[in-house]
């Protein structure tokens, strides 16, 4: 496959990194936190990810950066989760552990390789959500946990937040040389129809909507779920993709992975937005593009995983391992007008 993908795409997702071992991460554990225990590595799309179970001092992710990832980014996501915990303690989300010299974040030289960004953040328990069975209680209870979210993030700002970021629901229309990627001829269609609808009705309207900082990657692998009751949310993680972006954008997000089931298409994502508005009530112009933007976001995943499991054969499984339900949730959506949609989101997602 020679097609051609431009270079914007950032090096973090354009390159693969160098393989950090389990000794790697147990060494700097142990030299930069004073902390032993055992590590397993966690599945990720950019950097390397340890579970890490510490002889009596609790559970903790460490993270190694990708090579390519600036030290600004991480920083901005070490001073989000501060502020978030600041603004409302209640919200389970990670917390910084700082090193022994009290930093954050700190760089070092892994296996050999360029200088990588070490971080370690607590661990969240729980089962993710993707391994959850589904109800219309965990369906709000998800919309209520992204609003309060992104009340906790009001007001907070940094720098590094308007990053090139390719998870961009902004920026689909730049996936479109990926589209050489999809084998399917009609899959294909349906992903340049989409971004056709996303160009004419939803981009010139993005500009005119209140934004923020947003979590911006509310997926079925970034939520964890109370083991006993899987209608609870239990905690949050990966805030790797945040930016700032329209609310209505992040909302759009967490409504895709609401998977359609049994019945109207969009009767799990308009029980999500209920949920979110009744902590954060949406405007008329939000309601009018978030059919959009959900297709739009359906229209990214397909786009990027295509490309990537392409050009990172090894970690093939792990980019396509949510494709079925895109392509299922992408032709049961195609049926639906936007007018249609939005009169959906109107009848069905009133706060109760």
């Amino acid at each position: 496959m020679n097609a051609a993908v431009p270079d914007a795409f950032g090096e973090t997702l354009a390159q693969d990194a160098p393989d950090v071992s389990i000794a790697d991460a147990l060494a700097i554990l142990r030299r930069h936190y004073g902390l032993t225990g055992s590590a397993r590595p966690l599945p990720g799309e950019r950097d390397h990810n340890f579970h890490i179970h510490t002889d009596g001092e609790g559970e903790f992710v460490l993270k190694v950066s990708h090579p390519a990832e600036e030290a600004g980014f991480t920083d901005f996501q070490n001073k989000a989760l501060d502020h978030i915990l600041a603004v409302d303690p209640t919200l389970p989300v990670p917390s910084v552990r700082k090193s022994l010299v009290g930093d954050a974040q700190f760089t070092v030289s892994v296996g050999g390789s360029a200088p990588r960004i070490i971080r370690l953040v607590t661990y969240l328990p729980g089962q993710l959500l993707s391994r959850c069975p589904t109800s219309a209680a965990q369906d709000r209870n998800l919309g209520i946990f992204l609003a309060r979210l992104g009340r906790a993030l009001r007001g907070f700002f940094h720098p590094a937040a308007g990053s090139d970021l390719l998870w961009d629901i902004r920026k689909v229309a730049k996936t479109r040389p990926m589209l050489a990627y999809i084998a399917d001829s009609r899959h294909r269609a349906m992903v340049e129809r989409v971004i056709e609808a996303f160009e004419a009705r939803a981009a010139p309207v993005i500009p005119s909507l209140r934004a923020q900082i947003v979590h911006n990657d509310m997926n079925s692998y970034n939520v964890v779920m109370d083991a006993e009751r899987p209608e609870v949310v239990s905690g949050i993680l990966d805030f790797g993709d945040m930016i700032h972006s329209p609310l209505i954008c992040d909302l759009a997000i967490g409504a895709v992975y609401r998977w359609p089931a049994e019945g109207h298409p969009l009767a799990p994502a308009a029980r999500f937005v209920a949920g979110y508005q009744s902590v954060l009530p949406l405007e008329s112009e939000e309601i009018g593009i978030l059919f959009d933007l959900i297709r739009a976001r359906l229209a990214l995943i397909a786009n990027i995983a295509s490309w990537q499991a392409e050009r990172f054969p090894a970690k093939r499984d792990y980019v396509l391992r949510l494709i079925a339900e895109v392509w299922t949730s992408l032709e049961r959506l195609d049926g639906l007008s936007s007018d249609e949609a939005r009169r959906y989101f109107l009848d069905h997602s009133n706060p109760e």
